[in-house]
């Protein structure tokens, strides 16, 4: 069940002195200069704004007001960090668009002429060189074949051919070539063709991008969120060294009051002297560790705001108050975090790239066996050539009959039978066989793509492991804060406590300056204990709704708007 801590002492707070008792002059003089922690009100809280559009243009006197949930919200928007991490995902989809290319259609096309002399030393021709003057061009489509895997080819050739060799019969002769092919594997590359294989894991690959932003991003909003509460605790700091110095310096005024009547030696003096010096250097420090931690904070919300010369006051919204105890099973926070964190995902999604990748491993150990088939159609047609000779003679008057040609002439008429019965057909059906020997580079890509595979596994059993352990502290350390924070009360009522009677003491005469300072010394390390426990609680807080992959819900961040392109 839910408890409360019904008090919860503020960091920085304590007692400021009991009533003065006077005795003698030294009393009378202890009264001018009463023991009392000097602090400012404080003004009381207005809606945190958003962060400004140039934080540089603030006034002197301006603050920024900032709240932990517009902290987060703005460094998720203006976070450099975040803005890298925002890439990923668009780099992952331009992979797969890539992945895709591979099965783009092809439109190709190639032409030329020629010219070529062959010399005769026939009585067949009439000439002592054969000339031929050729003319052709080829265009067409070729591409892979998805899924199955394969390739296909369709293309169109024509060529127009002179010759002056007496026994061409057309001169110019025009041909004209239609062909479709295709390659089909029954082995391998059957279903597990490389460019296949890359589209699946590429698809899977956005799947991984989107994890990894999304454990990223809350990476960054946890480190927020802890810049923010350490700078909520660096501040209690400072203003604890700052009440501290403040009471070491009244304590040195009132001993040299007392020094000037005589009650006190100069020893006395000097120590109250070195206290204020102490406190005064851990002032310094604290105040150094606090603006420290502000740009921490501010370099994480303002991104490129932050310039070498920046001086964004920021006030902080949000404070420790009431503490709930809460109670975490780690059987549920677990089982929460194993569908939720994106970590998980992420290698999930991994180990389903490399099983694919290992299926294709295996189908490429396996021998070649394609299969390649094609069809097509060849047209004729041209002009009976001046040169030809005809060899046919007539029976009867034995006079060589003049060449005939019984094709069409124009080129265009080559392509008049390509799709009727007349067509002159060719087709081919052809087998390819390949068997590697020994086929070493296969068998080794399988054998180390099954050893990553492995590993992938096993990182998984490992970080599940690693969840249940990160749930299991965060839930101590929850707990243990919060038991921290009621010792920590504890401890500085009873610092308070025993800072007011050496205070009364040396009123009476009977303690020295030295002793005060001991006891404040105690109540500062008191109120330090508390701030710490309770900067431990808030990050204990963060750290379990981290490890149960929940923070970004309880921040209200949809990672779809959070991931666009800004």
């Amino acid at each position: 069940m839910a408890r409360s801590v019904s008090r919860i002492v503020t960091p920085g707070s304590g007692s400021g002195g009991g009533r003065p008792y006077v005795r003698a002059l030294a009393a009378a003089v202890a009264l001018l200069v009463p023991l009392v922690g000097v602090g400012a009100e404080p003004k009381p809280d207005a809606p945190a704004g958003s962060a400004p559009a140039n934080p540089a243009a603030l006034a002197p006197d301006e603050m920024w007001r900032l709240d932990l949930r517009e902290a987060v919200r703005q460094a998720v928007q203006n976070s450099l960090d975040v803005e890298i991490l925002r890439f990923d995902p668009e780099i992952a989809e331009a992979d797969l668009l890539a992945a895709w290319g591979s099965y783009d259609p092809q439109i190709f096309g190639e032409g030329g002429h020629g010219h070529t002399e062959i010399p005769t030393a026939s009585e067949l021709f009439s000439v002592a060189f054969n000339e031929t003057r050729l003319t052709d061009a080829e265009a067409g489509l070729r591409g892979l074949i998805p899924w199955v895997g394969g390739a296909y080819s369709v293309s169109y050739a024509g060529a127009e051919t002179e010759s002056n060799s007496n026994l061409a019969t057309l001169s110019p002769q025009f041909t004209a070539d239609f062909l479709a092919t295709l390659q089909v594997p029954l082995l391998r590359g059957l279903f597990w063709s490389p460019e296949w294989t890359l589209v699946r894991t590429s698809r899977i690959g956005v799947g991984v991008a989107a994890d990894q932003f999304a454990s990223r991003l809350m990476d960054v909003v946890r480190q927020t969120e802890d810049a923010y509460w350490g700078l909520v605790a660096n501040r209690d700091a400072t203003r604890v060294a700052r009440k501290s110095l403040e009471t070491a310096q009244a304590l040195l005024e009132q001993t040299k009051a007392q020094y000037d009547v005589g009650v006190v030696s100069k020893v006395e003096v000097v120590q109250s002297e070195a206290g204020v010096a102490d406190r005064e250097f851990r002032l310094i420090t604290a105040q150094a560790a606090e603006r420290t931690q502000q740009d921490v904070l501010i370099d994480l919300v303002l991104g490129p705001y932050l310039a070498p010369r920046s001086e964004i006051p920021v006030e902080l919204i949000d404070k420790p108050g009431s503490i709930e105890v809460r109670e975490v099973d780690p059987e549920v926070a677990a089982e929460k975090a194993f569908s939720l964190r994106p970590e998980l995902s992420q290698l999930q999604k991994q180990i389903e790239q490399q099983e694919l990748q290992l299926r294709l491993a295996s189908n490429q150990r396996l021998p070649q066996l394609d299969i390649q088939a094609s069809y097509g159609n060849t047209g004729l047609s041209g002009n009976l050539s001046p040169d030809c000779v005809s060899f046919v003679v007539d029976p009867v008057t034995g006079v060589r009959q003049p060449c005939r040609s019984s094709v069409p002439t124009e080129f265009g008429d080559a392509n008049n039978d390509f799709f009727t019965d007349d067509a002159a057909k060719n087709w081919t059906v052809r087998g390819v066989v390949s068997v590697p020997i020994g086929n070493f580079g296969a068998r080794g890509r399988f054998d180390r793509t099954k050893f990553e595979l492995r590993r992938t596994q096993t990182q998984l059993h490992r970080l599940q492991q690693s969840i249940v352990t990160d749930v299991r502290r965060a839930a101590r350390i929850l707990a243990a804060s919060v038991e921290g924070i009621e010792a920590a009360e504890r401890a500085v009522a009873a610092a308070e406590e025993q800072l007011r009677a050496e205070r009364v003491r040396l009123e009476y005469g009977e303690s020295t300056p030295f002793d005060v300072l001991l006891r404040e010394d105690d109540l500062v390390t008191a109120e330090g204990q508390l701030i710490t426990a309770h900067q431990a609680y808030q990050n204990a807080i963060t750290a379990l709704e981290r490890a149960q992959g929940t923070i970004l819900t309880r921040n209200g961040i949809v990672i779809e708007q959070a991931a666009a392109l800004r």
